[in-house]
C-alpha cells in the first residue's frame, strides 16, 4: 500500500505563525498619524558681505507640513542691525521692499565685530540673531591666502561663418591654495567660479569657468549647490588648509582672438562664519541626501535665528584671477 507523505506538525505551526504575522502587519499598514499643530513664526534670512552695494533681508512665515498655502513673504517686516559699539541700521516696510528680491538697504559698510539682527512684524514674535564678521580674506594682511597656478592646457579653434571668424579657447590650470588656519578657531571657506554676462556688442560672447578638486576624496572640501562652489573646512589643528589643489577649466568664445587670450578665469574666495557654513551644509544634505537607515529623524536646516527658521550669515571675500601667461 502506498503511503502518502503528510505535513509535519512543525510545518503547520510555521504556517500558523506566518498567517498571524501577516494579519498583524496588514492591520498595521494603514495608521492615522496626527501631525502636531504648527504655529507660524518669522523665518528671517540675511546673508551678506560687510561692504556691499545692496544688503538684502527677507522675512517670511514658517509653514507646517499640512499648510496648503505655504510660506508667505512679509512686505511690512522691519529690520535693525546693531553693532556692539552702539551703531545701527534700520530699514524695511513697503518703502524698502523690492518685488522678487526682498527688503533692500543700499551702500552698507559693516565694521568688524559683533552684529545683532532684529526683525519685527506686528503679527509675530520678534526674531533675533547675532554674527561675528569673519576676518577679511585677501592675498595680504593678517588673514592671507597664498596661490600658485600652472597652465596645463591651451586649445584654440576657429570657425568661419561667411566673412566672420569665430574663435574658441579652452584652458586648464592646476591651482594650489594655502588658506589661513587660526589656532583655536575653526575656519570655513568657499571657492567658486564667478559668472559673467556680456552684451551682444561685446567681442567676447562666453567665458565659462568651472573647477573641481584635483583629488576626488579630499575630505577638506565638499561641493555645495546652494553656495555654488566648494565648501572648505578646517578639519584639524595642524595646518590642514595647506596645499589645497584644484583643477580650473575655462571655455571662451568670441570674434577677437586677442580679447579672448587676455581674458582671465575669475574665481571668488570667501571666508564664511561657522553659522553660515553650517547653514549651507545642512541645506545641501536636505537637497541631496546620501541615504541611510529607513526610519530616521528628518534632517532640519540649521538656523541661528531665535525662532528656529532662517539664517543670519556674514562672509568676506576677494577675487582670484588666473591669466593665460
Amino acid at each position: 500500500m502506498n503511503r502518502k507523505n503528510l505535513p509535519s506538525p512543525l510545518l503547520f505551526a510555521w504556517l500558523a505563525l506566518l498567517f498571524s504575522g501577516c494579519e498583524r502587519l496588514g492591520n498595521g499598514v494603514v495608521q492615522e498619524i496626527d501631525f502636531p499643530t504648527h504655529t507660524p513664526q518669522l523665518a528671517v534670512t540675511l546673508i551678506s558681505r560687510p561692504a556691499t552695494d545692496t544688503l538684502v533681508a527677507r522675512a517670511q512665515t514658517s509653514a507646517g507640513i499640512l499648510d496648503t498655502t505655504g510660506s508667505k513673504r512679509l512686505k511690512n517686516a522691519l529690520f535693525t542691525l546693531s553693532h556692539e559699539n552702539g551703531s545701527s541700521f534700520t530699514w524695511g516696510g513697503q518703502t524698502d521692499w523690492v518685488g522678487g528680491v526682498g527688503h533692500v538697504l543700499t551702500n552698507v559698510n559693516l565694521a568688524q565685530g559683533l552684529w545683532t539682527l532684529e526683525c519685527e512684524e506686528e503679527n509675530f514674535e520678534t526674531a533675533t540673531a547675532s554674527q561675528m564678521v569673519p576676518p577679511q580674506i585677501d592675498s595680504l594682511g593678517e588673514y592671507a591666502y597664498a596661490m600658485t597656478t600652472t597652465l596645463e592646457t591651451v586649445e584654440i579653434d576657429e570657425y568661419n561663418e561667411g566673412e566672420e571668424i569665430k574663435y574658441f579657447i579652452y584652458r586648464n590650470w592646476i591651482m594650489e591654495l594655502d588658506l589661513p588656519d587660526r589656532s583655536g578657531n575653526r575656519d570655513f571657506f568657499l571657492l567658486r567660479a564667478q559668472t559673467q554676462n556680456f552684451d551682444e556688442e561685446d567681442e567676447l560672447w562666453e567665458n565659462s569657468t568651472w573647477l573641481s578638486p584635483e583629488i576626488d576624496d579630499d575630505t577638506r572640501m565638499t561641493s555645495n549647490g546652494l553656495a555654488g562652489g566648494w565648501l572648505i573646512e578646517d578639519i584639524s589643528d595642524a595646518n590642514s588648509l595647506n596645499a589645497l589643489r584644484f583643477e580650473v577649466n575655462q571655455w571662451l568664445s568670441g570674434s577677437n582672438l586677442d580679447t579672448l587670450i587676455a581674458e582671465p578665469a575669475r574665481l571668488e574666495l570667501a571666508a564664511l562664519s561657522p553659522e553660515l557654513a553650517e547653514y549651507y551644509r545642512t541645506l545641501e544634505l536636505i537637497s541631496n541626501p546620501s541615504g541611510g537607515p529607513l526610519f530616521t529623524e528628518p534632517l532640519l536646516a540649521y538656523s541661528n535665528v531665535s525662532t528656529g527658521f532662517g539664517c543670519f550669515g556674514l562672509y568676506t571675500s576677494c577675487n582670484l584671477e588666473l591669466a593665460s601667461e
